[in-house]
């Protein structure tokens, strides 16, 4: 489009006089060299426009700007408007026309240019008419070319950046502020305002005091961290900061100047609340914690793998279990701990779980701490981390070796059972308690009852058992209930033979079913035997009766005259007085004497039968008590034979029979002191200590003494030792002694003497029962007879 040109030139354009051309060159003139020169080292172009006829003068300077050799350029005012960007144009022609009109003193305007090689180049086009014809239209035109496009460049690219710092500042997370060297605030973004719940209006230019927490804080951070940022430096700490409606938060500060050593520019700030955060992190921190406490509470072994199979955390039950803390095991994996040929399989499974993410669980072996395999249960899962992804694998392990020794003992001791049930000579059933029916037996059962094993495995107990059918449901509960285990019933063979048996039951469980188990044992002839021993036994008991009977009425009958002859050589001693020579009286005390010992004898006797006879039971007697008594009617006897008995004061309680006990202390210590040594007084002691067989009591004394080869004969009926003119007795006392010690369950002897202060003398010991809670004195001396050697 073509430039128009004002007819008048306004007021403001300079009022000079046309110039007038007195020739071609004279109208056009060009720079001086000196001009030239000054222009050339500005780097600014020159152009010189004839506005009348349109010819352009380029200086070589503006030619070579936009990549033209001089003289290549077109010296016509058409190559620059061919050139200029159309979308400046418009603006280019305005600029020009305003000038022309006389709206501005020069034209001024920036444009772009295009460059021989096609690049568009920023222009700042300035000039001036120099010239105007009388009607004030231009004549002359001259400016200049300066190339801006660097310049536009820079302030393109500083627009770009700042619309991006706001786009940033604007859109970030976290709170930005700029505050000056006086911390005051500049500029913040829209988060600072969120943060501190304070509006931008009134952050900006209000100290950064309004945002700490207290003085104390603010005094610190501006002390402690402005040195920092002074010298370059980067502060970065957590603090507790203020919102505006006054509750506390936690920030993170980054703070750096924005020109290192020029603190005029001012400082950055990045803030950041993590209150938030800080509470998740304490939150799971000690939900890390409770999980540590519990994993090593729990006194299974759990242990943690990643999806390579590396050990990466265990708990104390897994550390104990292998012998490693968890800082030896991380890093480490299954062949690490388990033979190659269970790690190959355990590593299969693994790969197998993180597959198909399905909870498993196997048994295997692994090596625990003190070397040994040991039979484990794992129990495993896969952990994913978000999104699904597997992150690992958890597991637990249970030690079930207790539990495999427990099955294979089972297994053992079934197969045992069943050898022993099936190859044993004893008769045995399994029978069902609930029906009754014979579920198993063995070959012997055949054979015993003369069943075929299948025939008999059909039978009902009451198809053998002689009971009725209650009875024998009565018995049934009885051996369910453990009430009683020992039966005796009589059983029918096939043959039909009636035959007695003892049967043993027990329970058993075979494959959770409650049976019988029942060892039958034929005693028919036991019970024939029994009942013919039942038999002797009463004739005997019989027999005994009868001679005891015959024992009293003979003793008693056999006194009567022996008190008869008494008393007859008593009457004839007195009427014959004096007739009677030294030879009659002789055989009248000879008569007497055989008479009075005859009757010891009867007397001694009858003792004799008695021991043991009597129905009297037996109860607690303290022997002490019994020995004080035996004293007491020996009381004349020691008195003249001066003699010194003592009785320890720790004899026992024992079961028994007062009277009995009585007599052994006083038969034992009458033959004592009627056995002394003429030349020393009877010295008697009775003690007692514990022994195995209950207690040991010990008749001690210094009398003549027994020889070694007279010991056992001194308690047979009638075995005296020395002369009747010596010692008087019937020798009976102490086979009453060991009759006594019998009955009561113990057992006498005669030892060697000690060597103590007692010269030379006996020593009679014996044994009596404990007594023991629970059972009563007559069970306890049955049971200890028993046990008698």
């Amino acid at each position: 489009m073509a430039i128009t040109y004002p007819v008048r030139f306004r007021s403001c354009a300079p009022q000079t006089r046309p110039l007038r051309f007195k020739s071609r060159s004279a109208r056009r003139r060009l720079p001086t060299p000196h001009l030239q020169l000054v222009i050339d080292a500005v780097g600014d172009g020159l152009w010189d426009w004839n506005v009348q006829t349109g010819a352009v003068w380029f200086s070589p300077r503006w030619q070579t700007m936009l990549g033209f050799e001089p003289g290549e350029v077109e010296p016509h005012v058409r190559f620059w408007e061919t050139r200029v960007h159309p979308g400046d144009w418009a603006k280019v022609q305005a600029a020009v026309q305003a000038h022309f009109d006389g709206l501005t003193p020069a034209y001024e305007c920036e444009h772009r240019v295009r460059a021989k090689n096609g690049d568009w180049l920023w222009m700042l086009d300035r000039g001036r008419v120099v010239a105007w014809d009388k009607a004030g239209k231009p004549l002359r035109m001259i400016g200049t070319h300066t190339d801006i496009t660097a310049r536009k460049q820079a302030e393109a690219e500083l627009r770009e950046s700042r619309l991006q710092l706001n786009a940033i500042l604007d859109n970030a997370p976290v709170g930005v502020v700029l505050v000056d060297d006086d911390r005051r605030i500049l500029r913040a973004n829209e988060a600072i305002a969120k943060i501190f719940l304070c509006p931008l209006e009134g952050l900006i230019g209000a100290s950064s005091r309004l945002i700490y927490g207290d003085d104390a804080i603010y005094e610190d951070i501006g002390r402690r961290a402005y040195p920092v940022l002074e010298a370059g430096g980067i502060f970065d700490e957590e603090t507790m900061m203020r919102r505006s409606d006054g509750a506390d938060i936690r920030c993170r500060l980054i703070g750096r100047s924005v020109r290192s050593g020029d603190p005029a520019l001012g400082f950055i700030w990045v803030i950041e609340d993590v209150t938030v955060r800080r509470r998740a992190e304490q939150a799971l921190s000690d939900r890390a914690g409770f999980q540590r406490v519990l994993l090593d509470t729990a006194p299974v072994p759990i242990f943690v793998q990643d999806v390579l199979g590396h050990y990466v955390d265990a708990n104390s039950a897994f550390e104990r279990w292998m012998g490693l803390d968890r800082q030896s095991l991380f890093g480490k994996t299954v062949f690490d701990l388990a033979p190659p040929d269970l790690a190959t399989i355990d590593e299969a499974a693994d790969r197998a779980l993180l597959a198909d993410q399905q909870p498993q669980s196997y048994e295997t072996q692994l090596r625990c701490a003190d070397g040994t395999l040991r039979d484990v249960l794992f129990s495993k899962a896969v952990y994913c981390r978000v999104g699904g992804k597997p992150a690992g694998i958890v597991g637990a392990l249970m030690d079930i070796s207790e539990r495999k020794h427990a099955e294979q003992a089972l297994l053992e001791r079934q197969q045992l059972f069943e050898q022993i049930f099936v190859s044993s000579c004893a008769i045995k059933l399994l029978v069902d308690p609930e029906s009754g029916r014979i579920v198993d037996a063995n070959p012997a059962a055949a054979a015993f009852y003369g069943y075929p094993l299948d025939r008999l495995r059909d039978l009902r107990i009451s198809d053998i058992n002689t009971l009725s059918e209650q009875e024998i449901a009565q018995e049934m509960r009885n051996a369910k209930t453990e009430r009683r285990k020992h039966f005796q019933f009589r059983h029918r063979l096939a043959s039909g033979v009636v035959r007695d048996v003892e049967v043993y039951s027990s329970k058993v469980v075979v494959h959770g079913r409650l049976l019988l188990l029942s060892l039958v044992h034929d005693i028919t002839e036991r019970c024939r035997a029994e009942e013919g021993l039942q038999r002797k036994t009463r004739e005997l008991e019989r027999s005994n009766a009868e001679l005891e009977a015959f024992a009293y009425v003979a003793s008693h009958d056999l006194r009567q005259p022996l008190r008869v002859i008494n008393s007859y050589l008593t009457l004839l001693e007195r009427s014959l007085g004096d007739d009677l020579d030294a030879e009659a009286k002789e055989c009248v005390d000879f008569a007497r004497d055989g008479a009075q010992r005859m009757d010891r004898l009867i007397v001694d006797l009858l003792e004799y039968s008695r021991v043991g006879r009597k129905a009297k039971a037996f109860r607690p007697v303290d022997l002490s008590e019994a020995a004080d008594l035996a004293l007491l009617n020996l009381e004349v006897a020691i008195q003249d034979a001066g003699a010194r008995v003592t009785v320890a004061g720790d004899l026992p309680t024992v079961a028994g029979d007062d009277n009995e006990l009585m007599r052994l202390f006083q038969n034992l210590i009458g033959n004592a002191v009627k056995y002394r040594a003429p030349d020393r007084a009877p010295v008697v002691r009775v003690t007692a200590a514990p022994h195995p067989e209950g207690w040991r009591i010990e008749v001690r004394d210094n009398g003549i003494g027994i020889s070694f080869d007279d010991r056992e004969r001194v308690f047979g009926i009638f075995q005296r030792l020395h002369r009747r003119d010596e010692y008087e007795g019937t020798g009976v006392g102490l086979a009453v002694c060991k009759k006594i010690v019998e009955h009561h369950g113990g057992r006498i002897w005669v030892e060697e003497p000690p060597k103590d202060d007692l010269p030379g003398g006996s020593l009679f010991c014996l044994t009596l029962p404990a007594l023991t809670m629970g059972q009563s004195p007559q069970e306890r001396s049955v049971v200890r007879g028993a046990d008698r050697p």
